[in-house]
């Protein structure tokens, strides 16, 4: 891409249910100082006014018709809607926003200067939170560019970036070259979409600045996860092992082994902890048991995983209703661990 010259972005926004906010996240983006935007909105079948918003706010606005709006005649959920936008496109970047969140006036600015600059697959800037105060996961890379795959996906792996697919702008082609859709039916899609972008990316950029603010609802703070949300993490488990043994490189690192095998814990970690239907979660842990492009064995032995996971992979060893047991016990053994420090502050008022 000429550095040179101009760049489009396309914003792209589902609408599904978000009246109290939608005004405050489109206006946002309207209002940026990066002049080359095509903005995309996609009605999901909202049951609300959310819509009657929209075209109020596209109607008042200078820059109105930039916008574009799509319309869903059933409601798909948000990966189908992100992956409408997608296949309407014309901007060279992609970027998601989701309607509840909303943009610092400079994001859009702030981000594409440096996917300019770098030709970046994509990239990838900070947030803060504001509506609540529970924990989330933290950018923990240094503003600049990093190139070669190795790198990106080692520090994916390792929890240096997030996975959620908002403020990440990406670039439409090699998006599209890539086949980086949204799975469709599923709840949990940005850790399956993270997970290949991270798989395929060779140029990412970091900007460790705030371009988003995301908004957390306190009602989607309290609500325990649905019996159909703990199932989809099953779902998604399943693709990422279909993606990791159709890639014989993936098979060999060391680091998507433990990362896989860390994802099952903490998938099995939510299902234990939230859902009382001890059939499926017996179930939940065949398929995670399944789900072994390695033996425990010769995983011991080729990536040296330490006592932790080792510990943690005897259930592999054992017949499937004990090691189910062994599994649930060592799962719940270290969650209560991890708890302690925080319930020990709360006893003693520190």
């Amino acid at each position: 891409m000429d550095s040179g010259r101009s760049m489009k972005v396309s914003v792209i926004i589902p609408v599904y249910n978000v009246a109290p906010y939608i005004e405050r996240s489109l206006l946002s983006v309207l209002n940026q100082t990066w002049q080359d935007l095509e903005v995309i909105v996609v009605n999901d079948c909202t049951p609300d006014n959310s819509m009657e918003i929209v075209r109020k706010v596209v109607s008042a606005h200078p820059r109105g018709t930039m916008v574009r709006m799509l319309e869903h005649e059933v409601n798909k959920g948000l990966s189908a809607a992100r992956n409408t936008g997608i296949r309407t496109a014309t901007g060279d970047y992609l970027y998601f926003l989701d309607s509840d969140d909303y943009l610092p006036l400079d994001s859009m600015e702030n981000l594409a200067k440096p996917a300019l600059q770098y030709c970046a697959d994509f990239v990838i800037g900070n947030y803060k939170v504001t509506g609540g105060d529970n924990w989330v996961p933290p950018l923990l890379l240094s503003t600049g560019f990093y190139e070669a795959n190795e790198v990106i996906l080692s520090a994916y792996l390792k929890d240096k970036w997030y996975v959620m697919a908002w403020n990440k702008l990406v670039r439409r082609e090699w998006m599209n070259a890539n086949l980086l859709f949204f799975k469709e039916g599923i709840v949990h899609e940005d850790d399956l979409w993270s997970f290949r972008l991270a798989c395929c990316a060779k140029r990412m950029y970091v900007l460790n600045e705030v371009t988003y603010y995301y908004y957390m609802q306190l009602n989607s703070i309290m609500r325990s996860p649905s019996k159909r949300n703990l199932e989809c993490r099953v779902i998604v488990l399943g693709c990422i092992f279909d993606f990791i043994v159709a890639n014989s490189a993936l098979q060999t690192n060391r680091l998507v082994y433990i990362f896989f095998e860390t994802l099952k814990a903490k998938y099995f970690d939510r299902i234990l902890y939230y859902c009382a239907d001890e059939a499926f979660r017996y179930e939940s842990y065949r398929v995670f048991r399944a789900k072994k492009y390695l033996p425990a064995r010769k995983a011991l032995l080729r990536f040296r995983i330490g006592p932790v996971l080792a510990l943690r992979n005897l259930h592999y060893a054992l017949p499937v209703r004990a090691g189910y047991v062994y599994f649930k016990w060592y799962i719940r053994l270290t969650y209560y661990v991890s708890v302690l420090p925080v319930k020990l502050k709360r006893w003693f008022h520190l």
